[in-house]
């Protein structure tokens, strides 16, 4: 706390609102030496905390088809939280991101065609879907075939595990699709919104998602994130 007030330390990471911004570092200042504080609310699918878990064989698995860069550690948290794990924030509690090169997956993932270079996240989407993105060869790019994986994944996170959450997404939670490359037609959203409001769900969470081996196929395994 000394070294952040010295602004030589910072919350980690305050350029990602998405990825740690459901983490109350404010309220955690001022908690006890061991002390719980719950989550009220998750303000993002791309939680992506540091955390520490009981090991047991109920604990859901990592998905295998994530490696390397790009949406592992989220898409795990993302189960947590729908198989009913509670998100607490433990006091004094605290580790160190050391800084350090992209590994070689990180680069795979930051490579973009020319045409979305200087694009802001958010708009990725128009540009694809306008006349200037239409020769684009989205599957070509790491960060569009693991978008379009994680779209397999949450129909699989819909359809096979119970959702049990306790804790809920805010009501002013970030609409983290809009960044995606890669989105479903209106058709096919259409079609999965009746299968969710006809589906009850099981209790396999354990199961892990099949994924499509042509898309997950780069996936290589680098350092993950």
């Amino acid at each position: 706390i000394g070294l952040i007030k010295k602004r030589e330390a910072s919350t980690f990471d305050p350029t990602n609102e998405g990825g740690h911004g459901s983490t109350r570092y404010i309220s955690w200042k001022d908690q006890k030496e061991g002390s719980y504080l719950d989550l009220p609310c998750i303000r993002s699918n791309r939680y992506e905390p540091y955390l520490a878990v009981r090991y047991c064989s109920e604990l859901p698995p990592f998905q295998e088809g994530f490696s390397g860069y790009g949406k592992n550690k989220m898409t795990w948290a993302m189960q947590l939280r729908r198989s009913g794990y509670q998100f607490s924030q433990l006091g004094e509690a605290f580790l160190v991101h050391y800084p350090h090169l992209d590994s070689k997956s990180r680069l795979e993932w930051n490579k973009k065609p020319k045409e979305l270079q200087k694009v802001d996240s958010t708009l990725v989407v128009d540009v694809l879907e306008s006349k200037k993105g239409s020769n684009i060869d989205l599957l070509s790019y790491k960060r569009a075939r693991v978008d379009a994986l994680f779209l397999d994944y949450k129909d699989w996170l819909r359809d096979n595990v119970t959702d049990s959450s306790r804790v809920p997404m805010c009501e002013n939670a970030l609409n983290d699709d809009v960044r995606l490359w890669v989105h479903r037609d209106a058709e096919d959203e259409s079609e999965d919104s009746e299968s969710e409001d006809n589906d009850d769900g099981n209790d396999d969470g354990n199961d892990v998602v099949e994924v499509n081996e042509e898309l997950a196929k780069d996936t290589e395994d680098g350092a993950q994130e």
